[in-house]
């Protein structure tokens, strides 16, 4: 390519900036007698780097020609990726070190001969294991791999194949395999009993070696389980990691059957537990009917027929079998029950101090002449099932929960009672400790609180310190470290008569919204296979009625009941304060939010207010008008009136901040709401294919929290980015900002229905 050509294309690039020329021609000069596949791909990375770093972008010009000696163009993209995650992370001296005297090593890491770390690998991993467990997972570094049940514990780095993405594959297997262990209760010798099994493995000679044939077990009734749940990846498991696994020389320690029916094709399964285990347990393994109680006994007779416990190929497990650590998983259980207690304390404490005083004092006492409040003893509560089967294994946990207070039954509110059914389900038993202690402290603050001060701090209270996001950066296929940073602000109240006058010019809308938002309030459905109910249930009725006649005892649930379900929902709307929002759109934008307001008081969903703006990336704005659980009072809708247009669009930080806010939010369900006239758009290079990737990439990462991310939006070129950004049904376009204040009700009833 001609040097004119060149030098013509960089300053195109870099426009606005115009750099010294002579530092251009510099290093563009050893360009001029490159191919044009060469130039193309220097070229094309300059918009990547420049934003970033003038001088590190000068730095990979010059050093690229050297560079291609031993980088493919393929592999630069990469390169530069990891390059800049240093210059953010560590500054600019370490990524120019790193781009100048550590090539070598990086190739190594990156052919997999140099291992895959997990910081590399983890901006992926911590989403998928997340996203297949539905729970709220972490990831940490250890030696071993193994969990307690609330973290993975992972190797720093794999080394497994010089092939990065079959080293990737090895940390997906790792986590999806301690997963298992989780899904399949391993670590439960009896429900909620992991202490039991800990009890098991002390009472052989070798505890270790006990503790190594139930994992094999167990890691078999695992692999039946992920065949089923992930049968994708476990075929590229199979492919890439399990073939190897059964080559000898990657395990020179002779494998014991149980090891090669854990790696073996699912077919070959049967046939090599046949050689271990009798035929009917064979078949409860493979067919995943087998349960942990059934690896503990046959744990017994391996260990028997082991040469005196002692053959050291039953004591070998895989890397990504990891390790059992009952001790750890133990410990994370207390730390669980005790959190959720708490919880439940607060929660029934709310709901104790929402009686009246009169129906709370005679809770607080024994008889009319002994009070207790203050000193309510673990044995003044009883928390049972009514069930036939109340304190069985066969306990039914749909059964309605009794629940007493100093010889005094009480109704549980919907929420507290599945809490409490939940709480059941995880450990075990009934937490009436923690009845009794939010009983004690109701008593306290009885004549004191009301009930608004139980309720959990703001995330993001007046005050706060500034925040710091990552920002997605498409060029690069990576995230800017700590791009961002994001201010919380509270808008100052100003006070009008602009809620009033809404409400006048609203008036007809307000009482209609009010009343479809209270026939909201209760979701009703049917349950079926009820011992009382509205109506017979013929399936369960015609059911009995084949087991009757087959010699077989009948049902006495026979019945539907009709149930009506509490809402649970949490809604944070995001209103664009950019300057384009000036006029009639702002005015729209918060007659809108007075009518959702009106109405969301009367429905009873938790919701927050939050309006956002900024210039340039140092000073991205975040305004509060109402938290969560804050009251809409006189100070929220003086809030509420002083929204105003302020600066520009930058969305994606505005998001990532309130994806965090609902993150700590218990809710069945949980919304993000924006309302925007505009395309995310700020000052300095965040515009077009960069601002919507990073922005898609933010909702992304709601999504991957289990929130629900909906936009409304009034710009008349939405189609063209907002189908790409949130998804086809994701979003809707309102043609006249007039209909604004009319139409968001009716979106947010059709969203929560």
């Amino acid at each position: 390519m001609r040097p004119a050509t060149l030098t013509k294309r960089f300053y195109d690039l870099v426009a606005p900036d115009i750099p010294n020329e002579w530092d251009v021609e510099e290093v563009l000069d050893p360009f001029a007698d490159k191919s044009d596949a060469i130039c193309e791909a220097a070229l094309g990375h300059v918009p990547v780097i420049w934003p970033v770093s003038h001088s590190l972008c000068y730095d990979f010009l010059r050093l690229l020609p050297e560079a291609l000696h031993t980088l493919s163009l393929e592999q630069i993209p990469r390169w530069i990726g990891t390059t800049l995650d240093l210059y953010e992370t560590k500054g600019l001296r370490a990524a120019q070190r790193f781009m100048q005297d550590d090539l070598k090593e990086y190739l190594s890491k990156l052919e997999g001969s140099g291992g895959l770390p997990l910081s590399v690998a983890s901006k992926q991993l911590l989403p998928y294991i997340r996203g297949i467990a539905r729970d709220d997972l972490r990831i940490s570094v250890s030696r071993q791999c193994y969990t307690d049940t609330r973290t993975i514990f992972v190797p720093e780095e794999v080394n497994f194949s010089t092939n990065y993405d079959t080293n990737f594959l090895l940390y997906k297997l790792m986590l999806t395999f301690q997963w298992g262990f989780i899904a399949c209760n391993s670590f439960l010798s009896s429900p909620n009993k992991t202490q039991d099994l800990q009890d098991f493995f002390n009472s052989f000679k070798s505890p270790l070696l006990a503790s190594a044939i139930y994992q094999n077990l167990e890691s078999i009734r695992v692999r039946v389980f992920l065949n089923q749940e992930l049968p994708g990846l476990m075929k590229a498991a199979e492919k890439h990691i399990f073939d190897k696994l059964q080559d000898e020389s990657q395990h020179p320690v002779p494998q014991s059957p149980l090891q090669l029916a854990i790696i073996a094709n699912r077919e070959d399964i049967n046939s090599l537990l046949a050689k271990t285990l009798c035929n009917p347990d064979c078949k409860a393994y493979t067919e995943g009917l087998a349960a942990p109680h059934d690896s503990m006994r046959i744990t017994e007779l391996l260990y028997k027929d082991s040469e005196q416990g002692e053959d050291e190929s039953l004591l070998n497990t895989f890397s990504f079998q990891g390790v059992f650590k009952l001790g750890q998983v133990v410990t994370a259980g207390k730390i669980k029950e005790q959190k959720m207690g708490e919880e439940l304390s607060d929660l029934m404490a709310t709901y104790l101090l929402s009686l009246s005083k009169k129906e709370l004092a005679a809770l607080m006492q024994e008889d009319q002449d002994k009070k207790s409040g203050n000193n309510l003893a673990e044995s003044d509560v009883t928390m049972v099932m009514d069930s036939e089967f109340a304190g069985t294994a066969k306990q039914d946990i749909d059964a309605p929960l009794l629940v007493t207070i100093n010889n005094q039954e009480i109704d549980l509110p919907q929420e507290l009672e599945e809490f409490s059914k939940t709480f059941f389900k995880e450990f075990g038993h009934l937490p009436a400790k923690f009845i009794s202690s939010a009983a004690g402290k109701a008593g306290h603050l009885m004549l004191e609180q009301d009930i608004e001060s139980s309720s959990k701090t703001d995330p993001t209270p007046e005050g706060a310190t500034n925040i710091s996001y990552d920002e997605w950066d498409y060029r690069r296929q990576g995230y800017r470290k700590n791009w961002c940073t994001l201010h919380c602000k509270s808008l100052t109240p100003v006070h009008s008569s602009f809620i009033r006058n809404t409400l006048d010019k609203y008036h007809g809308l307000t009482i209609r919204l009010r009343h479809q938002f209270e026939m909201m309030r209760s979701q009703e459905h049917f349950v079926k296979r009820q011992r009382e109910g509205d109506d017979i249930d013929f399936d369960a009725l015609v059911e009995s009625i084949s087991d009757t006649k087959a010699g077989l005892p009948g049902s006495d649930r026979l019945f539907i009941r009709l149930q009506r379900d509490e809402r649970d929902i949490a809604v944070l709307f995001l209103v664009d304060m950019s300057n384009s929002t000036s006029g009639w759109i702002n005015t729209a934008l918060k007659e809108s939010l007075v009518l959702m307001a009106e109405a969301m008081e009367v429905l009873g969903d938790r919701y927050g207010i939050y309006g956002f703006s900024g210039m340039r990336r140092s000073r991205c704005e975040f305004f509060h008008v109402k938290h969560l659980n804050e009251s809409y009072g006189d100070k929220v809708k003086e809030r509420l009136t002083s929204i105003a247009p302020s600066e520009y669009t930058r969305m994606g930080p505005a998001i990532r901040h309130a994806t965090k806010i609902l993150q700590d939010v218990d809710a069945k369900a949980r919304l993000i709401i924006t309302l925007t006239d505009g395309k995310p758009e700020d000052y300095d290079d965040y515009k077009g294919q960069y601002a919507i990737e990073d922005t898609r990439h933010a909702l992304l990462e709601a999504k991957t929290a289990d929130i629900h991310p909906f936009c409304i939006t009034i710009d008349q070129e939405a189609k063209e980015y907002m189908k790409h950004m949130y998804g086809p049904a994701n979003y809707i376009f309102i043609d006249d900002v007039r209909k604004l204040p009319v139409r968001m009700p009716e979106i947010y009833r059709a969203l929560t229905s």
